[in-house]
């Protein structure tokens, strides 16, 4: 502008004057904004000013709370004093309440202990009579045979008191003072000493409570047998006490040594919380202050009052109008914003992690979307493989990705075996075709002559179209033939005799109903002996058009030992191969051996029933043995069928008959069986496309139900324990990596100390590995042995009567068939192999479970081993090893070389069928053959029980030492690592990144939020 020239060109005075003039007429916007603008300034220096002031104890509490092992966020740390405190609490009265416990536990066995049964009464009752003033026996010397039968009738109530104690009462308290024995880690001696516990008590105590002048009668019998049953239960309660008090000794020991720590552990927890709640507070009321400003500064100006309160509300001296709220609220809203603040900086930091480590949200998003389409294993494979991956950038944790590759592998190749179980005729072979889509499976109408046939994927070697047929052993055949030609009445030394024998009885015929499939046998072994001779242990390939000439003439077909074929099917691109197994009524122990094998080595079995004759003889014998031994499954992998569905007359019928099969399964101990009713013609048709005939009452065949239900439990529920050990394995990685981290980021001081500590650490774990004693495993294993076969024993003599009834039954003996000692011979026989098969089938479900129990035992040794090594770190993860694979003995039937004179007695009873059946003859008859069975039981039982026990004893021992190998492995592994990490040369960002990529992997998994 300028004053000397008004009227210059760039003489911009006019507009200088009326911007003068807009401002003061729009003065008060122009103050109110200035105002503003300098409150702000002066707003944020205040916030400066106390964040500085803040700022060094903030940095304080947080360096203390590191050192303390805590995170700021006072919820969690509220959370870990609480928790504490409860522990603490528990350690103080574990002692009063695990004895209380205890004694409830010990009084509930006893009340449910019947050591008086009828026969322990008779003895009892023979013994009181012994003790009345008037018994006397003999002429001669009566005063020393008197004496005598008393000490008898004394030492055979003794004698049967002392049995039934022990099952009902010694076996059931061991295994009481065990549990808590283990819940409560009690050392190696009291477990040795629990393994020898008994009651003191003798024949002294049984006598002494016989009263003077007593009466024999049914009134003193009973209060005499409650008497001695109180004492006797007063003799174990004492002694279980005693050693249970041995026990609480050293759970007192525990839960002082447990309280101290806490108490340590408590005083670091409370000062933790003090800590984290005062960081809270600052944190909470900088926050709160940040936020007044804003508001006063934000809010709309509407008046001179409001702007002077504005302003004195800014300029307030930062006094701390906060202490009301620290004392009055909640731990929860003091910490809310630190805990908002703090969830945003994680996420933001894994977002950063992810995004150095090349995996993006998109991928992550992606995973969680396609992981519902997945299946879970494969699903898991990949987090697997990527694990591995991560670990081995890094030269300490490479180690870890080999176990992680192995597993990612398995499942991958994962492979079920499902096996089918059921009579001969049920329909099984059909079934398989079913399933199959294709009537690949052959058919035999003859037990005895049934191979193994199977249905397997396709492999590099065995291409679709092929099978694999392998000829029975020259040891086999003879076996089975020797077997058949006992069955018959005879006995053979050489091919020759045998093949004379077997051409003889192929034309005489069998003598009895149960002899007619061992004929049938022997007349196809004879006719084919000249063709297969020199053919015998042969393997051939073959193709499916050349399958025919083995399979379709029984004459070639008994000669054969398995048939698998090769077929690419939906059901074997599941990974599936399908075992047909010979039938359960099959009386060849080399049979009903592969069919307990299946039984415990299978992923899944299929019983098969048909519907005309569901639950016959032979299915009831094999459900009760799988009824007993379905508890040592990990899964519950049994599906039921009734074939033939088709044959039903009406809705009605087929209710009724699906209703039967429910109860009979229940009455086994099978209870919400997977049961389906089902037409294998039908299913077949639908799949081929054919006619399918006659349905019946049915809408479909049925299959479809069964299927979705049976492919959803090899896909989904056997997956499961695959994937979750695997996950496991990874978690075992994942805290390695962890522990390797925070090894790496320690100070160097820290490292050496560290160091020369974790050198006697390694030395104190390796003689906790190296000290392992499997004499408690051995010696709880003959008392599991003992215990399984006094129940065995008891469960066959039960079963007898039935057995005795269908052996001598009225269509076997007539009078008018001729000599009936010839019949009585038979049906004896019949007998004699029924019990023989029943006792042999016993002793394989009871190496099943004598398996089962080892393998809990080896757990809870993995479990305790894994409690000992925690103590020296607990950052210190391990993982179980693959279970122990045993090995089961052989068991021939029983009783096949049985002395008949033995019976001589029993069968001299019989006068004639009139007599046998309507008179008392028949149950005499069973009391005398019971009588003599039992010495020969017992004989069998004995020895069974060494051949058991032996075999086990040695396998459990090889099975304890792979696991502390293993065990010791895993713990080198993890040392070696964390020494390397506390070398110069660790990379802690590396070890971090890698834990958090592990971290990732394990946080998403499928199925994780089950």
């Amino acid at each position: 502008m300028s004053l000397k020239d008004p009227s210059h060109p760039h003489n911009e005075w006019h507009e200088l004057v009326a911007c003068l003039r807009r401002l003061f007429a729009d003065k008060e916007e122009w103050l109110v904004r200035g105002a503003e603008s300098a409150l702000k300034r002066i707003a944020d220096g205040h916030l400066e000013h106390l964040r500085a002031r803040h700022e060094l104890l903030e940095q304080t509490i947080e360096t203390r709370l590191e050192a303390l092992g805590g995170a700021d966020d006072e919820a969690a740390a509220i959370a870990e004093l609480d928790r504490l405190e409860a522990e603490l609490a528990d350690w103080q009265t574990a002692p009063s309440r695990a004895e209380e416990a205890f004694r409830s536990e010990l009084e509930r066995v006893l009340q449910n202990a019947y050591v008086m049964p009828f026969e322990t009464r008779e003895r009892a009752e023979a013994y009181l009579q012994a003790m009345q003033p008037n018994f006397k026996v003999g002429l001669l010397f009566a005063k020393t045979k008197t004496e005598q039968e008393r000490k008898r009738r004394l030492e055979a109530f003794y004698e049967s008191v002392k049995a039934q104690a022990a099952a009902q009462i010694e076996w059931h308290v061991r295994q009481l003072l065990v549990q808590f024995g283990k819940e409560w880690h009690a050392d190696d001696d009291w477990f040795s000493e629990c393994q020898q516990w008994t009651a003191e008590w003798d024949e002294t105590m049984l006598a002494g409570l016989v009263k003077q002048g007593a009466e024999s009668s049914g009134a003193a019998l009973l209060n005499y047998t409650d008497e001695v049953a109180a004492a006797l239960k007063k003799r174990y309660r004492d002694s279980a006490l005693a050693l249970f008090a041995e026990l609480k000794e050293q759970i007192a020991k525990r839960a002082a040594a447990q309280t101290e720590t806490l108490n340590g552990q408590l005083s670091a927890a409370r000062e933790k919380v003090e800590l984290a709640a005062r960081l809270a507070r600052l944190r909470a009321e900088r926050d709160e202050r940040r936020r007044a400003f804003e508001q006063l500064i934000a809010a709309p100006c509407e008046s001179a009052s409001l702007d002077e309160n504005r302003l004195a509300a800014l300029t307030a001296p930062p006094v701390f109008r906060k202490a009301r709220h620290a004392e009055t609220a909640k731990p929860q809203a003091a910490s809310k914003p630190a805990e908002t603040s703090h969830l945003s900086v994680k996420e933001q930091a894994l977002g950063q992690e992810a995004a150095g480590l090349g995996v993006s949200e998109r991928a992550d998003e992606a995973r969680t979307l396609s992981s519902g389409r997945k299946q879970r294993s494969e699903e898991a494979a990949e987090r697997l493989e990527e694990a591995a991956a991560w670990l081995e950038r890094s030269e300490l944790l490479g180690r870890f990705a080999g176990p992680l590759r192995d597993k990612a592998r398995r499942l991958r190749e994962r492979s079920f075996t499902v096996a089918l179980f059921g009579a001969f005729s049920a329909g099984k072979s059909s079934l398989a075709n079913a399933l199959l889509g294709a009537p690949l499976l052959p058919s035999s109408p003859n037990p005895t002559t049934a191979a193994i046939s199977k249905i397997a994927p396709p492999d590099h070697k065995h291409p679709h179209g092929t099978a694999v047929v392998k000829v029975k052993s020259e040891l086999q055949i003879w076996a089975d033939v020797q077997s058949s030609l006992r069955q018959c009445g005879h006995e053979a030394d050489t091919w020759d005799e045998a093949l004379r024998l077997c051409a003889r009885l192929a034309e005489s015929g069998a003598e009895h109903p149960a002899q007619k499939p061992h004929v049938a046998f022997l007349a196809a072994a004879a006719a084919g002996y000249e063709r297969m001779n020199g053919r015998f242990g042969e393997i051939v390939s073959i193709g499916w058009e050349e399958l025919e000439t083995y399979v379709a003439d029984e004459a070639v077909s008994c000669f054969l030992d398995e048939v698998v074929l090769y077929a690419d099917c939906p059901l074997t691109c599941q990974g599936v191969t399908l075992v047909d197994t010979p039938g359960v009524d099959s009386l060849n122990a080399r049979h009903t051996g592969v069919a307990f094998h299946y039984m415990k080595h299978a992923d899944a079995l299929l019983f098969v029933t048909y519907y005309n004759h569901a639950f016959s003889k032979a299915d009831r014998e094999f459900l009760l043995q799988l009824g007993r031994v379905k508890d040592t499954f990990a899964l519950d992998k049994m599906f039921f069928v009734i074939n033939a569905a088709d044959l039903a007359q009406s809705k009605e019928e087929l209710e009724a008959v699906i209703s039967y099969m429910n109860g009979e399964l229940a009455r086994f101990g099978i209870r919400f069986p997977r049961l389906y009713a089902l037409s294998s013609r039908l299913a077949l048709a639908e799949k081929t496309g054919a006619e399918p005939g006659p349905r019946g009452v049915l809408a479909d065949s049925g299959l479809s139900a069964f299927e979705t239900d049976f492919f959803r439990f090899l896909t989904e529920e056997l997956a499961e324990v695959a994937v979750e050990s695997a996950y496991a394995e990874l978690e075992r990685a994942r805290r390695a990596a962890e522990e390797f981290a925070r090894a790496a980021g320690q100070s160097e001081a820290e490292k050496a100390e560290k160091r020369q500590a974790l050198e006697a650490v390694k030395t104190k774990m390796h003689a906790v590995l190296a000290g392992i004693d499997d004499a408690y495993g051995r010696q709880a294993l003959r008392q599991e042995v003992d215990e399984l076969l006094y129940y065995v024993k008891q469960r066959v003599f039960f079963r007898l009567n039935d057995v005795f009834k269908e052996a001598f039954n009225p269509a076997v003996l007539r009078d008018d068939q001729g000599p009936a000692r010839r019949a009585l011979e038979r049906c004896l026989d019949e007998l004699l192999a029924s019990v023989g098969f029943d006792l042999a089938q016993e002793l394989r479900a009871t190496s099943l479970r004598v398996e089962s129990f080892l393998h809990k035992q080896l757990a809870e040794q993995f479990s305790r081993l894994f409690h000992e090594l925690r103590r020296f770190d607990d950052a210190l993860a391990l993982t179980p090893p693959e279970p122990f694979a045993f090995s089961a003995p052989e068991f021939a039937n029983a009783l096949g070389d049985v002395d008949r004179v033995r019976f001589t007695k029993a069968l001299s009873l019989y006068k004639n069928a009139k007599s046998f059946f309507e008179r008392d003859e028949k149950r005499r008859m069973k009391e005398e053959i019971e009588a003599a069975l039992v010495e020969p039981i017992d004989a069998y039982l004995a020895e069974q029980k060494e051949r058991l026990v032996a075999t086990y004893a040695e396998q459990y021992k090889a099975a304890v030492a792979a696991l502390s190998a293993a065990l010791a492995e895993q713990v080198d592994s993890y040392m070696e690592g964390l020494l390397a990490a506390l070398a110069e040369a660790a990379d802690h960002e590396a070890l971090t990144r890698i834990e958090a990529a592990l971290r990732g992997l394990l946080s998403g998994r499928v199925g994780e939020a089950r």
